[in-house]
C-alpha cells in the first residue's frame, strides 16, 4: 500500500469516528432543512424531483442533491498533496475514488480552508465544479481563511461561466425553498474578510458580463460596502461602465423622486458621492445616468464640502462643468466651506475655458467675488493665471474687476506684484486709475514694488518692477526716471551663481518682447 492510500484510509477511519461523534452530539448548521421540507418522496437517493416544466433547468442540476443544502457536519479533514494536486488538475476520477471510500469530500480543506470546490473553481475546471456542486451544494456558502466562498473565487478570476452556473443553482433552489430558507442560500451578500462580495470582485476585474448576472441575481448586494466604505455601486462608477451603472440603479424602487433617493440612501452603504465619483473618472455617460436618476445629487456634497460644479472646476472637467449647467445655473451661486464660489477655484488653477463658460453662461458679478473680498482676477493674479487675468481685464463685462479690492483694499495688480507675477503687469495696469489705488497700508502696487525687491539681482522681481515702471511711464502720469535700488551680486563669495543669473536675463532678454510694445524705430525711405 503506497502513502496516498494509506492516507485515505486514514481520513475514512476519521470520517467513521467523527460520524459516530455526530450521532452522540448533534452538530447542525443553523438551520436543518429537513424540519420544513419532506424529501421522502424524492425516491431516497437524494436527488431533488423536478416539477413543472424542466426544459429551462440546466443539465446539470437534474442531479442536485438539495437535500444536503444544510447537512449535518463533522470536523473538517486536512487535503492530502494526492487530492490537492488531482482536484486542481480537474481529476473526476479523484472525486469518484472519494466517494468509492465513503469519505465526504465536503469535509476535505487545504491548509488554508479551501474545499475542493474552491480548488475546482480556482482553475475553471466547469465541469468538475458542476459535479460537486450538485452533490455537495452547501460547499458553494463555505469560506475559506481569507473568508471568501467559491463564488467569490470565481469572480475574482473571471471564471464568468462557472459564476453563471451557481447563479442557476441558487436561482433553481431557492425557487424549491420557503422565504426564510432561500434568503439563507445566498452567497450574493456574503463578504470575505475585506468586507468584499462576489460583485465587488467581477467589477473591481472589468468582467462586466458577469457583474450584470450577478446584479440581476441579487438587488443588494452592488449597495454593501467593504471595511473601506467602498460598495459595489461606486466602483462600477468608477469604472465608467455606462450599461452596469444603469443596472444598478434601475433595480431601485419608487416612482418618485425623493422617494428614490430615500431609498438609494437607505440601501446604499459606505461613501455616497455618487456624482462627485463620476466627475473624477470624467465619464459623462455615467454623469448622465446617475443625474438622470437622482437629480438632487448634483447639489450634494462631499466629504471635502465641495458640490459637484466646484469639482468639475477644480480639476478642470470642462464637459461635466457644461452638463451641470445644462442642468442647472444655481451651482454656480453655492460657495464652498471656505466662501469661494466655482468660478474662483477654475481660476486658482488656471482652466481658462471654464472661468469663459461660467461668465458666458452666468453674468453677474455675485459670484465673482468670496468672503474675504477678493474677486476672480484677484485669484487669477495671485496665482499667476495671466492668460485668465487677460481675459478678464480685456472683457467688457468683467473690465471693472481690475479695480475691485479686497479686504485688505489690494487690487489685482497689488497681488501680482507682491508675487512678482510679471507676466500679469502689462494687462492689468492698463490704466490710470489701477495704477493710482491705494490699499489699507496706503501703498499703490509701484510703493509695494520698489519697497519689497531685492537688492541683489532676482530676474522676477527686477522684471516685474521694470514692467510696472514702463506701464507708469507709458500712462504718463507719473515721471519714472531709473530703477530705485541698485543691483548687487548674489553672494561676493559665489560669483558662479551671480554669473549664471545673468546669462540668464540676457537670454530672457534677448528672446521677449514686450506685450505693451516698445516701439521700434522704422527706418527712412530712400
Amino acid at each position: 500500500m503506497d502513502s496516498s492510500e494509506a492516507e485515505l484510509d486514514r481520513i475514512e477511519a476519521q470520517r467513521s469516528t467523527d460520524a459516530s461523534h455526530d450521532q452522540q452530539n448533534r452538530t447542525y448548521l443553523p438551520m436543518n432543512i429537513h424540519g420544513s421540507q419532506d424529501f421522502s418522496q424524492s425516491g431516497g437517493d437524494g436527488v431533488t424531483p423536478l416539477t413543472g416544466d424542466t426544459e429551462s433547468v440546466p443539465e446539470f442540476l437534474t442531479n442536485l442533491r438539495l437535500s444536503d443544502l444544510y447537512a449535518i457536519r463533522g470536523e473538517d479533514v486536512r487535503m492530502i498533496p494526492e487530492v490537492f494536486s488531482k482536484i486542481s488538475d480537474g481529476n473526476k476520477e479523484c472525486l469518484e475514488k472519494l466517494r468509492s471510500r465513503g469519505i465526504s469530500v465536503a469535509r476535505i480543506k487545504s491548509n488554508t480552508g479551501d474545499s475542493i470546490l474552491h480548488l475546482a473553481v480556482t482553475w475553471g475546471h466547469l465541469e468538475l465544479v458542476k459535479e460537486i456542486v450538485c452533490e455537495c451544494p452547501r460547499l458553494l456558502l463555505e469560506q475559506n481563511s481569507s473568508g471568501q466562498t467559491p463564488l467569490h473565487v470565481a469572480a475574482h478570476s473571471g471564471h464568468t461561466t462557472i459564476v453563471e452556473a451557481f447563479v442557476a443553482l441558487v436561482t433553481f433552489s431557492s425557487a424549491r425553498l420557503c422565504n426564510e430558507e432561500s434568503e439563507r442560500m445566498n452567497p450574493y451578500v456574503l463578504k470575505d474578510k475585506d468586507g468584499n462580495t462576489a460583485l465587488y470582485y467581477a467589477i473591481e476585474g472589468r468582467y462586466f458580463e458577469m457583474a450584470v448576472c450577478l446584479v440581476n441575481a441579487n438587488q443588494d448586494a452592488p449597495f454593501l460596502g467593504n471595511k473601506y466604505g467602498v460598495s459595489s455601486l461606486f466602483v462600477a462608477i468608477n469604472t465608467g461602465d455606462v450599461s452596469l451603472v444603469k443596472a444598478i440603479l434601475k433595480i431601485i424602487g419608487n416612482k418618485d423622486l425623493k422617494g428614490k433617493k430615500s431609498n438609494l440612501e437607505s440601501k446604499l452603504q459606505g461613501q455616497k458621492s455618487l456624482a462627485h465619483v463620476a466627475l473624477v473618472t470624467q465619464s459623462i455617460g455615467v454623469l448622465d445616468v446617475i443625474l438622470d436618476e437622482y437629480p438632487s445629487l448634483m447639489d450634494e456634497r462631499d466629504i471635502n464640502g465641495w458640490t459637484c460644479l466646484s469639482l468639475a472646476a477644480h480639476i478642470g472637467y470642462y464637459e461635466g462643468v457644461c452638463n451641470l449647467l445644462e442642468r442647472s445655473t444655481k451651482g454656480v451661486y453655492v460657495c464652498d466651506q471656505d466662501g469661494s464660489f466655482p468660478i474662483h477655484t477654475a481660476a486658482e488653477k488656471g482652466h481658462e475655458n471654464i472661468v469663459e463658460e461660467f461668465i458666458k453662461r452666468c453674468p453677474g458679478s455675485k459670484h465673482l467675488l468670496n468672503k474675504l473680498g477678493q474677486n476672480v482676477l484677484h485669484i487669477a493674479a495671485k496665482n499667476g493665471k495671466f492668460w485668465i487675468s487677460n481675459m478678464l481685464i480685456i472683457n467688457k463685462d468683467t473690465e471693472h474687476l481690475g479695480v475691485g479690492q479686497d479686504v485688505d483694499g489690494n487690487t489685482p495688480l497689488h497681488l501680482a506684484v507682491m508675487n512678482w507675477h510679471f507676466k500679469s503687469i502689462t494687462w492689468l495696469a492698463r490704466s490710470s486709475k489701477i495704477l493710482k489705488v491705494r490699499n489699507k497700508n496706503g501703498l499703490r502696487a509701484r510703493d509695494i514694488a520698489e519697497r519689497e525687491v531685492k537688492p541683489h539681482y532676482i530676474f522676477q522681481e527686477r522684471w516685474t518692477l521694470a514692467l510696472l515702471l514702463y506701464a507708469i511711464h507709458s500712462r504718463g502720469f507719473e515721471s519714472v526716471h531709473s530703477l530705485t535700488k541698485p543691483s548687487v551680486p548674489l553672494d561676493p563669495k559665489n560669483n558662479r551663481d551671480y554669473v549664471n543669473t545673468l546669462l540668464l536675463v540676457a537670454a530672457l532678454v534677448a528672446t521677449m518682447t514686450f506685450a505693451a510694445g516698445f516701439t521700434i524705430p522704422v527706418p527712412l525711405q530712400q
